[in-house]
């Protein structure tokens, strides 16, 4: 089982390898090539980690995400590639306006399926981590409550917050690609946070200080989310510095999760 997964993580990292060459020699829209360059660099360290621990690894729970990766890196690399082409200058203004925007949307696809993995990375690795030691205490009616002598095991606001943004959804008016995409990593980061609730990892001070930048970035999300809703010309903010806004929490939280799985791993590792 492990193979497999180890297979689609290798196939993963030479499609990293090889779009990071070809970034170096493309002709046009170097701009867009760069983002992807830096993205895949940090796609790259995310699958580091997962070769590392793939006999942890599930594939039922990771493989559909892993292939899906590789997917769309093959299609960022063929992108690539064709940036590399010389062309005339009428033909070079039509196509770069053109492939601009096909890289920067395989760049949000790369963000968001790599947020998929990372999720499952972490969540085939919450069993093997050792629990909290828990200690009895009466709950005023009688019955006993485990709780931990330091912590709370699953930070409660995140998950009022991951609701809220939820039921804000419903009503948004515009950037609803950009809200669902929120929504859907708030709701994985929460689901996550739950499995680990119960464990000594939760205590390490560097996740806390994690989880609680992931809090401070998941109330801005609630704010633009709920900022979507409106819409009337006397709006301060437009569509489009919203959109840009939404964008700049989705990297926030990609750079959280990597951290995170950062983490995780190195804690695997001394239990």
């Amino acid at each position: 089982m492990a193979d497999a997964v180890l297979g689609s993580v290798t196939n993963a990292l030479d499609i990293v390898f090889k779009i990071k060459h070809a970034v170096d020699t493309v002709k046009r829209n170097e701009k867009e090539c760069q983002k992807i360059k830096r993205r895949v660099e940090r796609v790259g360290h995310t699958l580091a980690l997962c070769q590392k621990d793939a006999e942890l690894m599930n594939p039922e729970g990771s493989g559909t995400a892993l292939e899906a990766l590789r997917e769309i890196l093959a299609e960022a690399l063929e992108l690539v590639t064709g940036c590399q082409e010389e062309t005339n200058m009428c033909c070079l203004l039509i196509k770069a306006g053109e492939m601009s925007k096909q890289l920067n949307q395989v760049d949000q696809s790369i963000s968001s399926i790599n947020s998929d993995v990372s999720v499952a990375i972490m969540v085939c690795i919450a069993p093997h981590t050792k629990p909290l030691k828990l200690y009895q205490v009466p709950d005023g009616h009688g019955r006993s409550l485990q709780l931990d002598k330091r912590t709370r095991s699953v930070p409660h606001t995140i998950s009022e917050v991951a609701i809220e943004i939820k039921v804000a959804l419903d009503k948004v008016q515009r950037n609803k690609a950009e809200c669902n995409e929120i929504e859907k990593r708030v709701n994985g980061v929460n689901a996550l946070l739950s499995q680990f609730g119960n464990t000594e990892l939760m205590k390490d001070p560097y996740m806390r200080a994690s989880i609680e930048k992931l809090h401070t970035t998941f109330c801005i999300a609630r704010t633009l989310v709920m900022d979507c809703q409106k819409r009337n010309i006397i709006f301060i903010r437009s569509g489009w510095e919203l959109s840009k806004q939404l964008h700049e929490v989705l990297e926030k939280i990609d750079l959280a999760l990597d951290e995170m799985i950062t983490i995780s791993s190195s804690y695997e590792c001394t239990v």
